[in-house]
């Protein structure tokens, strides 16, 4: 038997009886498999996609903090982390791909997308650079019941144009949770939306292709306000009158968590 196995990189499943394992390892063939990464997942998110794939920790960790070169990352700060980048998609991969190679092929497809839909012109048009859609897109991803990315990316410009805080829970709560402290609208971080105005230092997940086209095409309204109500319906307000009339009339549930 030992004269049959053929040398060769394979991915086995712990699924596997050891007869199939045998098997597998008999008939030669170069394996392949799939690994999937969901649109609105943290870094923290997709570095458990790695490690459920068999990946060592050593080298995702290893993989994550390489200072990639693209234009993809262009206006990323220095020493920021992939938050937001690794693109949402399940990718089909060789057997033998190291924990770089997925990243490159996530970074290419999020490339391909941004080409597709001629982002960086678009968000020029709302006065962002790459960066600052990525990073909008991001709270969009996560602040969206489906269906309503381009009223909220108004909403959230409209708010960055007069200079109004975005007011986004997702970003305290993101912050919060990366850095392991109680989640609290009073938290003093730039990530905290509701105390500093502006964009947050960077994006909080990844946003998907939904997204990232709302930024660069908003919905044609004047809402300044909007909410997810206890339905999941999206509830919108030019005022904060009405807002807090859609909070009294439709959100008593969500709108008490923090």
């Amino acid at each position: 038997m030992q004269n049959s196995l053929r040398a060769g990189t394979y991915r086995l499943s712990p699924s596997e009886s050891t007869p199939e394992i045998v098997g597998h390892l008999q008939n030669g063939k170069v394996d392949s498999f799939d690994i999937t990464f969901l649109p609105g997942a943290t870094l923290a998110d997709n570095r458990q996609v790695l490690l459920a794939a068999g990946y060592p920790a050593e080298e995702v960790d290893a993989a994550l903090a390489v200072n990639y070169q693209s234009p993809l990352f262009a206006g990323k700060p220095t020493g920021a982390d992939l938050e937001g980048y690794i693109f949402g998609e399940t990718y089909r991969m060789a057997s033998g791909a190291a924990v770089t190679d997925i990243l490159l092929r996530t970074f290419d497809e999020f490339e391909a997308v941004i080409d597709e839909y001629d982002l960086v012109a678009g968000y020029e048009a709302q006065g962002l650079s790459l960066f600052e859609g990525i990073t909008l897109a991001s709270i969009i991803q996560r602040e969206s019941g489906g269906g309503d990315q381009a009223e909220i990316a108004q909403i959230f410009l409209k708010r960055l144009e007069i200079g109004m805080e975005l007011g986004s829970d997702v970003t305290y709560q993101y912050i919060a949770d990366k850095t392991g402290v109680e989640r609290s609208v009073d938290l003093d971080s730039p990530y905290n939306t509701r105390r500093y105005a502006g964009l947050p230092p960077g994006p909080i997940a990844v946003p998907g292709v939904d997204a990232l086209r709302a930024v660069a095409a908003p919905a044609d309204t004047d809402y300044l306000f909007f909410l997810s109500g206890d339905d999941d319906v999206t509830y919108y307000g030019r005022t904060l009158e009405e807002h807090e009339a859609n909070i009294r009339n439709y959100c008593q549930q969500k709108c008490q968590i923090i």
